[in-house]
């Protein structure tokens, strides 16, 4: 209750009243008994005074990226029959990720007297320099007494939360195949996703018979088909590459969260143009296709709290590898040796478009060879960071086009894009 000046004042007073018994003196005693009065007075004034009520709290927006405004607001009130003093307010703030969890408080905000039956709107600025998950509350309003004496403490329950999701790179999709409006996956003939019924026609020599509008023939006395419109999409991949074994001890953390700013920048360039997009990961993570903006945010609210751990890139490629395939593949790794560049080639045949992204780290004034077993048709991209992604990515789709034939070796390492 009582502050260190509270403290100090306490026992400084008692000491003189001890002095004046002792003393005899009178002017030490009264200033004793008066050093000890303000002390209890201050005591008893935090004691009755009682502080706002908080009504409402709300982050806007309650998801933001890296680096975003997210402002919290707190709406208050005084219930009481007086006006409230001076306070003192700061939240408790927990931030976390799958990495760790870390605690801190806001920023102390001293609070103006509010009226009887008035209230009050605070508002202060939520640190987003960190993706992950952030937890508001509870909040901490402190009432002093007007000498700073004493203090007394409340604490109002009620939490509220917010993701942050990774930073995001002003890129473009991935560039599609020449000569073709979209690359759609490949569809089993059975497959009717992805058309529309557009209307009814004759038949015509090619036609599937599973498409003939029976009751229209019978009518028609002639066999009618059902046309279809086809609004078939490119189908984008991204697979990242999680493995904290691929991680350097120096800079490896920073790398990671360049390459999961890379991949949702990329998702949601791909889903702009109107793609399906999926995210997976070395570590058996799959959003599966979508492309509307709530698959989007699925892949955001996974890539806000994914963290560098055990996994494998060979089972990775193996299980896209059995499916069937079919539009675009972007790759984006720390590190891929020998024996898991050549792990790479199941994509050759699924894929159309294949795109390896290496966050290697490597002296751009001296970079070493690229890896030269990768599958023949690949793009390789070399880069050092979100700088160095940023413009080795634009340059790479500002082309529009991949190679027309599929290069040898030496031809797929010069393909690889420096800044």
């Amino acid at each position: 209750m009582l502050t260190p000046s509270g403290w100090l004042l306490l026992v400084g007073s008692a000491l003189l009243v001890a002095a004046g018994r002792i003393l005899g003196s009178a002017e030490l005693l009264a200033v004793g008994v008066a050093g000890l009065a303000v002390a209890i007075l201050s005591v008893a004034y935090v004691k009755v005074r009682q502080p706002l009520r908080v009504i409402a709290r709300s982050l806007k927006p309650q998801e933001a990226h890296v680096g975003d405004d997210c402002q919290v607001r707190l709406e208050m009130a005084n219930p009481g029959r007086v006006r409230t003093p001076v306070l003192r307010l700061a939240d408790d703030i927990s931030f976390t990720t799958k990495r760790s969890t870390s605690s801190f408080q806001s920023p102390e905000l001293m609070v103006a007297p509010v009226r009887t039956d008035e209230g009050l709107t605070v508002a202060y600025r939520l640190p987003t320099e960190e993706r992950g998950r952030v937890i508001v509350g509870p909040l901490s309003l402190t009432v002093t007494d007007p000498l700073g004496m004493s203090a007394r403490r409340f604490q109002f329950g009620g939490q509220a939360e917010a993701l942050v999701y990774p930073a995001m790179y002003p890129i473009g999709p991935p560039p599609r195949l020449p000569g073709s409006s979209f690359d759609a996956v490949r569809r089993s003939p059975m497959a009717q996703s992805g058309e529309e019924l557009y209307g009814l026609r004759p038949f015509q020599r090619g036609d599937d018979p599973r498409r003939i509008h029976w009751r229209s023939s019978a009518h028609h006395d002639e066999l009618i088909v059902r046309q279809f419109e086809e609004f078939s999409h490119t189908h984008t991949t991204v697979l990242l590459d999680t493995r904290s074994a691929q991680l350097d001890a120096e800079a490896g953390l920073e790398r990671f969260e360049a390459m999961v700013s890379a991949a949702a920048s990329i998702c949601r360039a791909s889903q702009n143009r109107g793609d399906q997009i999926r995210l997976t990961t070395t570590a058996d993570f799959d959003s599966a296709f979508g492309a509307d903006s709530a698959h989007l945010y699925k892949i955001y609210e996974h890539l806000a709290l994914v963290s560098p751990d055990i996994g494998g890139l060979i089972g990775a490629v193996e299980r896209l590898g059995r499916e069937h395939g079919g539009g675009l593949i972007v790759a984006l790794a720390a590190a891929v040796d020998g024996t898991e560049s050549g792990s790479l080639m199941p994509l050759g045949s699924q894929f159309s478009s294949k795109t390896v992204v290496l966050f290697a780290g490597l002296d751009l004034a001296e970079p070493g060879p690229l890896p030269h077993q990768f599958v023949p048709g690949t793009t390789v991209l070399m880069v050092d960071g979100a700088m160095g992604f940023t413009e080795a990515w634009s340059a790479h789709t500002a082309t529009g086009e991949e190679p027309s034939t599929p290069p040898g070796p030496a031809a797929s390492t010069s393909s690889g894009l420096r800044p």
